[in-house]
């Protein structure tokens, strides 16, 4: 009888432990899914288009321009959501990555916000955030401007959103379901 308790005992041990990861991992994949606790994001306009600036005595140069609207919807609680774009390792609302068939930069990448009544922004240091009450909705336009070869194919997606429920907070909580540009083709 005591070697079944002690049996049992572990075997809840090492259960409750599988359990753990296991709801450690569906947080990651519903997150990765697009599902969210507290915003919700859709997509409403995607254009992109590609310029081609001619040189004398050099080869020409190649531009796309592409706009994302994005909505944003606060779901029970306040989001701050940082209106700043950028592609490296500092702390930002809309974090982004170039895809290509060859060499590109980036000439220029910003994100403007307005929304229902009560969208409102708020400084906190050198950081601007849309503060977005429950329920209501924020549109977010993002522009990027990718400088690239002629001949090639690039798009931009975002792969991940800094948010807080409270400017305050030390940590950022992420949305992570990637929201991709349109493929262009400089040419």
């Amino acid at each position: 009888m005591a070697k079944t308790i002690k049996t049992n005992a572990q075997m809840l041990k090492t259960l409750n432990a599988q359990l753990k990861v296991l709801q450690a991992e569906l947080l990651i994949a519903n997150k990765a899914a697009g599902v969210d606790d507290y915003l919700t994001v859709k997509r409403t306009k995607n254009e992109s288009r590609f310029e081609r600036v001619r040189k004398k005595d050099e080869p020409d140069k190649a531009v796309g321009h592409y706009l994302l609207k994005l909505e944003i919807t606060a779901k029970d609680q306040t989001v701050f959501i940082p209106l700043s774009i950028a592609s490296g390792k500092k702390q930002t609302g809309f974090i982004y990555q170039i895809e290509g068939t060859g060499e590109s930069s980036i000439v220029t990448a910003k994100v403007k916000s307005r929304g229902e009544e009560g969208v409102t922004q708020v400084t906190l240091g050198t950081i601007v955030y849309a503060k977005i009450p429950p329920q209501k909705t924020a549109e977010f336009t993002i522009q990027v401007e990718i400088r690239g070869r002629v001949g090639k194919v690039y798009k931009f997606l975002i792969h991940r959103i800094n948010y807080k429920l409270a400017v305050t907070d030390a940590r950022y909580n992420h949305y992570l379901k990637e929201i991709p540009s349109d493929t262009l083709k400089f040419s």
